[in-house]
């Protein structure tokens, strides 16, 4: 998204105007922008994205695996490489490739493909070449007479170009050579374990880090953010 700032106390000043929207602008200036939006901007309430921290999540993924995973840091948002931008009748449309990283403390029970875990632990997810689609949708909303561009909606597909990696300390109680047989399967056939699983663990991290892209738009008045 580029726009042409009318406060830069207000606003950030770092994002400069693309006459008539054009794609090749819009990619240029998210890719130079993405470093400096994701270390966070606390004066619009925009946390940091890069490390990105949760402190806790719990879910309940396909055939009854629960997860517990406490003090998570994801990192790696501010090397991701623009591929494409697009902005059109309020829509923008964004393609982002990325390395992420994922650690913290985990617990899990249930069935992961064929086999059953019982794991409580360190874990390290590594994603190489994270293909992320995202399309968000623009409107205005006025509030106390104020006009801002808020986003409306956002959705994102994602698709795996490279692998993933998993390193999961514990993942047998009390049998480190079963937990290491595990870990190997996991790490051979992380598509299928991807496939059944990674979606919901996407949205959620998905979730939190556009918190932050809300923010930054719900709190700077539309009339600062010239939309050209």
């Amino acid at each position: 998204m580029c726009v042409k700032l009318t406060n830069p106390h207000l606003a950030t000043d770092y994002i400069t105007p693309c006459v008539g929207l054009k794609s090749a602008c819009l990619k240029k200036n998210i890719q130079e922008t993405i470093p400096r939006f994701v270390k966070g901007i606390p004066s619009l309430a925009v946390n940091s994205t890069d490390p990105l921290t949760y402190d806790y999540v719990n879910v309940e993924l396909p055939g009854g695996l629960k997860i517990e995973f406490k003090d998570g840091v994801l990192k790696g948002l501010r090397n991701c490489l623009v591929n494409e931008a697009k902005f059109q009748n309020n829509d923008a449309d964004v393609e982002l490739t990325c390395n992420v990283t994922i650690k913290g403390k985990y617990k899990a029970q249930g069935q992961i493909l064929i086999i059953s875990i019982n794991g409580d632990g360190d874990a390290k997810l590594k994603i190489t070449d994270l293909n992320l689609k995202i399309k968000l949708k623009f409107i205005d909303n006025v509030r106390d007479g104020v006009t801002y561009y808020d986003v409306k909606d956002y959705k994102v597909n994602y698709n795996i170009n490279g692998k993933v990696q998993f390193a999961l300390t514990n993942l047998f109680k009390g049998n480190p050579e079963l937990g290491q047989t595990v870990l190997t399967f996991l790490n051979e056939n992380w598509k299928l374990v991807d496939a059944e699983f990674g979606k919901p663990l996407v949205d959620i991290v998905i979730g939190i880090a556009f918190k932050n892209v809300q923010k930054f738009f719900s709190n700077i008045p539309k009339d600062e953010l010239v939309v050209l």
